[in-house]
């Protein structure tokens, strides 16, 4: 069984002799990862001095890693103090708990709990960015040399989508697929197809363990180890071993994650219909290769009976599944919360500036791939970089489709883009003496590096007429500190908050909330979106009905601002106008200073 030949150029043959990771190239992509951090460290220093994290998931995996730590089962990731008694059952993995358990408890006999976990809310999203970096090196310094790799590590930082996952703080579990995409990518780069593949197969598995968001993109690495199959059938070893890899792979972390605890067929985590269907895929991909000389129509057939077995799988074991992740969601929840939740969305609903910083990178990736390819010295080498540029391709599709997609997106594009932008330099520099070509030259450059500059150039000249919601920034006068030392005060009770602050209340008090921002609490969420929307002699039901003892209501963040504009004689309109309902009374005492309105519920 053969293995495709990737091509090394020739500058590079006594590096690949030693090794394309040699101790220079790591220590000039650890300099690169230091310039990084501390660029991260002053553009987020205010969020880091405040303890603030990026996002309420953060916030909330924070609590899950406690809970973990305090004896919780490790199969069992309920978040109890959510929805209590029965709490909510997250579809979150373990894998990313490990990291952050980890260095917690090797930390906190020295620090203590409380500098232990801000230590490593700090380090763990900064280690993992070097571990982008790394993979992002390898593949550059093996496909070019150690200046590019370094430049490609620098062009990372570039990508905003992603250096946004990246950040202090930041620990939920985006940046480590990002990292388990750029390790599939160089598994894809293997010289020996065995390896390769099941480099591939494994870092989509655990990618695929820790998020069921992956699987457009892990569909597109199949797809092109299918296509080397097609290719040249002696290449059927990409096809096979990844397969089997992802099948193998995706049951030992099912069972070591989630074990037996949780067989139910969920449609947002991975779940016995995933693994059946994996499973069905490596068999099938398994027989087809088994023969070695068939007609490519018969093969296309071969493989359209797999796809077609395992659309009928989920038909059978979980038709449910077939509408989608979030198919479940109370229709009040999707309009409220899912529709508004901007990072699921299409990159065309976000802010146009934003909107070319997700799109630029793998963009240019994509240009310099088939560039490379057009200048191949090989069949071999072209065929690997029409490789590159499909998978380049699929992922900047799915990165416009769903825009934190894009994050990923940009960091497989980075090493290529970082060639087409040390060749236009090169271009600029040779065309001395021409100022148009050498203008062009370094437009290109400059596009690159700031992809968003002529939008927002446009944007300061041009009038802004859009109107905006008052209340719907990100900065907010609302001090979290000063409301978990009143709240700390009190015995343990049901809170009844709006779903982006609970997480801030989860991690700073003992204290529970109705609801998050979370879809497997689809009725805690409408209950709180519902009362919030409601007439406040509807939403007394509502809080009733959910135990709830105090009502906590942050004014200036966007939440509340929408359930006003949704009815503005509704609770939430009437809180922020501040007209208390009779079964509500003040009780901004418990926090002074806070800024947080908080009542006790009659």
């Amino acid at each position: 069984m053969s293995a495709i030949t990737v091509p090394i150029p020739a500058p590079q043959a006594a590096q690949r002799a030693a090794g394309v990771m040699t101790p220079a190239l790591v220590l000039r992509i650890v300099v690169c990862w230091l310039a990084l951090c501390a660029l991260l460290a002053a553009v987020h220093w205010t969020d880091i001095v405040a303890h603030q994290f990026p996002d309420p998931d953060d916030s909330l995996r924070l609590v899950q890693v406690r809970d973990l730590i305090a004896g919780q089962s490790w199969f069992d990731v309920h978040q109890y103090r959510v929805a209590a008694p029965a709490g909510v059952p997250m579809h979150w993995s373990r894998i990313v708990d490990i990291p952050l358990a980890g260095m917690i408890l090797l930390l906190r006999p020295l620090l203590g709990q409380p500098l232990a976990e801000y230590v490593t809310c700090l380090a763990v999203p900064l280690l993992t960015l070097l571990c982008a970096l790394l993979l992002i090196g390898r593949l550059a310094a093996k496909y070019f040399n150690h200046e590019i790799a370094g430049l490609a590590a620098l062009t990372a930082g570039l990508a905003a989508p992603a250096m946004y996952q990246f950040q202090p703080m930041r620990i939920d579990h985006h940046a480590w697929q990002i990292v388990l995409a750029l390790a599939a990518l160089n598994g894809l780069a293997a010289r020996d197809a065995k390896k390769g593949g099941l480099v591939i197969g494994l870092s989509l598995a655990a990618s695929l363990a820790i998020s069921l968001e992956n699987l457009p993109l892990a569909a597109v690495f199949i797809a092109v180890c299918g296509l080397r199959f097609l290719r040249d059938p002696a290449q059927r070893g990409w096809l096979l071993w990844s397969m089997n890899a992802l099948a193998a792979g995706s049951v030992a972390f099912f069972l070591s994650t989630r074990g037996l605890y949780d067989l139910a067929q969920h449609c947002d985590a991975i779940a016995p219909v995933h693994l059946a269907i994996f499973a069905w895929g490596a068999l099938g991909c398994t027989a087809l290769v088994a023969v070695k000389r068939q007609p490519l129509l018969v093969t296309l057939a071969a493989a359209g009976a797999i796809c077609a077995g395992a659309i009928l799988i989920m038909l059978a074991q979980a038709p449910q599944c077939t509408h989608g992740a979030f198919a479940e969601l109370d229709p009040l929840v999707r309009k409220y919360w899912y529709d508004a939740v901007l990072e699921g969305m299409p990159v065309w609903y976000m802010p146009i500036a934003a909107a070319v910083t997700m799109v630029a990178l793998p963009l240019f990736g994509l240009i310099a791939t088939l560039r490379l390819a057009l200048r191949a010295r090989s069949r071999s080498e072209a065929i690997w970089w029409l490789d590159y540029a499909l998978l380049l391709a699929g992922a900047l599709v799915i990165g416009v489709f769903v825009a934190r997609a894009s994050a990923t997106a940009c960091l497989l594009a980075v090493a290529p883009a970082a060639w087409q932008l040390r060749d236009r330099l090169d271009a600029a520099r040779e065309a001395r003496g021409r100022p148009l070509r050498q203008g062009l030259a370094y437009l290109i450059v400059a596009m690159l590096l700031f992809p968003a500059t002529p939008v927002l150039a446009v944007a300061a000249i041009l009038p802004d007429d859009t109107t905006a919601i008052k209340g719907t920034g990100y900065v907010t006068n609302c001090d979290y500190d000063k409301l978990a030392a009143g709240l700390n005060r009190l015995p343990p009770t049901d809170i009844f908050a709006p779903l982006d602050i609970g997480p801030q209340i989860l991690v700073q008090t003992s204290q529970r909330v109705v609801a998050t921002g979370h879809h497997r609490g689809n009725l805690g969420m409408k209950d709180v979106i519902e009362a919030f929307i409601s007439d406040p002699g509807k939403a007394r039901a509502i809080v009733k009905r959910r135990h709830a003892t105090l009502l906590v209501l942050c004014p200036d963040i966007a939440e509340p601002a929408h359930y006003r504009l949704a009815n503005p004689h509704g609770l939430a309109a009437d809180l922020l106008a501040g007209r208390t309902p009779g079964w509500l009374e003040p009780a901004d005492g418990l926090a002074p200073g806070s800024n947080f309105r908080i009542y006790r519920v009659r």
